[in-house]
């Protein structure tokens, strides 16, 4: 297999490639294990609604390589490489999208390596642009009101006394406006710097941080974390000690990640040989859950797109058992979640790929002066309404002080 044919490799730190134009973006780590792929341009365009959006996106990029010949591109992928973001729920109105760059880059260890991603691939890398000001967004309740999350919470915890439910994961949306259209490319970079144990992306509108990887597929390799239950932190590594204590111990938290960690092993072991670890304490910026790392190996070859499409959607954003917690939450939510908490990631020539669950986001609004945040929390027997409010008061943070005029260093 040969290399891809090389456009540009330039010296230059992640933060002024991700303001070459506004990319599409896949970033994480920090200092020596920062990554990141981008893409500019569109060689081709997939969409796809229904319950079959995997298979016909899979499809999709499927019929465009058989059109192409594949490289080998500084990293380890294989061109061409595709990035994607899917709808949550089957009858979203919301399009799921996978998008084939013209230009694909690689950046690692302070270079930027770009090539072409396609056949005939024309056009030039984008300049470098100033950072635009944030301004003070305007912020207002989306389909539920703080009042109205709650009441929410409660008539959930109801239904779980009462039917055959185990759990049910109810999110909540915020609008954001601004008069001017939002500068997604600082965004990201906001993002990246302040959650670099995270998976940053920009897909179509679609941005944020996740923490929670749904599927990694190299080869017939594959891993996934199911993340469940969770705390606040402080940033006072005393108090935070004791609260990750109280976590790894508390009965409630427990309960509701074992049933996302039981959703994503049994689903993956209907492709795969799985090995589960025990649960543990990981800790974001400004939040701690219990993890599951679950790993095994594909019985058949499969794309990384088709594992997510195998994995997704898991108790950790839809509940338990799957079909009736997906009913309850489309009726206490009232609002089509679109591309929030469905898989965004990409996939390359070869069929590996990366794909988070996307959390710790929101959707820019076509015009681009607004942007639509998201953020939930898993509802089991014993969960109090006004808690699991605060939950996803925590989860916003990270994209409104993103987006916030203080840029925190």
């Amino acid at each position: 297999m040969s290399a891809a044919p090389v456009v540009c490799t330039v010296a230059e730190p992640l933060e002024d490639s991700l303001r070459r134009g506004v990319p599409l973006v896949w970033a994480t780590g920090a200092d020596a294990e920062r990554r990141a792929l981008l893409g500019w341009g569109e060689a081709a365009r997939f969409t796809a609604h229904g319950a079959q959006r995997f298979t016909d996106l899979d499809a999709g990029f499927t019929t465009f390589l058989a059109r192409t010949s594949r490289a080998v591109v500084s990293g380890g992928v294989t061109a061409p490489v595709a990035f994607v973001t899917t709808s949550f729920a089957d009858d979203s109105a919301t399009a799921s999208v996978l998008i084939v760059p013209a230009l694909l880059g690689v950046w690692q260890d302070g270079v930027l390596t770009v090539v072409a991603n396609a056949p005939d691939t024309s056009g030039a890398l984008p300049p470098v642009s100033a950072p635009a000001e944030f301004e003070e967004l305007d912020l207002r309740p989306g389909t539920l009101t703080r009042e109205g999350f709650r009441c929410a919470v409660a008539a959930a915890v109801q239904r779980l006394a009462v039917g055959d439910l185990e759990k049910v994961v109810l999110a909540r949306d915020l609008e954001a406006t601004a008069s001017r259209p939002l500068d997604v490319s600082a965004l990201l970079t906001r993002l990246q710097r302040a959650n670099p144990q995270s998976y940053t992306f920009h897909v179509d509108g679609m941005v944020g941080s996740s923490p929670e990887m749904l599927a990694a597929v190299d080869g017939r390799h594959v891993r996934s974390q199911a993340l469940a239950g969770s705390a606040p932190v402080s940033g006072d590594l005393t108090l935070d000690d004791v609260t990750a204590t109280r976590l790894a111990s508390s009965g409630k938290d427990h309960a509701e990640h074992a049933y996302a960690a039981a959703s994503v092993a049994e689903k993956l072991a209907t492709v795969a040989a799985v090995r589960r670890s025990d649960p543990h304490v990981i800790r974001l910026p400004r939040i701690m859950h219990l993890a599951t790392d679950i790993t095994g190996e594909l019985r058949e070859p499969a794309s990384a797109l088709a594992v997510a499409g195998v994995l997704h959607p898991s108790a950790a954003v839809c509940g338990t058992p799957t079909a009736l917690a997906a009913s309850v939450l489309a009726e206490l939510e009232g609002f089509d979640r679109g591309r929030y908490a469905g898989p965004v990631g990409w996939l390359d020539a070869s069929g590996a790929g990366e794909f988070a669950i996307a959390l710790r986001c929101g959707q820019v609004e076509q015009h681009g002066t607004g942007i639509r945040l998201y953020a939930g929390g898993g509802i089991v027997a014993g969960s109090d309404p006004s808690e699991e409010l605060a939950e996803t008061a925590r989860k916003f943070l990270p994209m409104y002080e993103a987006l916030s005029p203080v840029d925190r260093p």
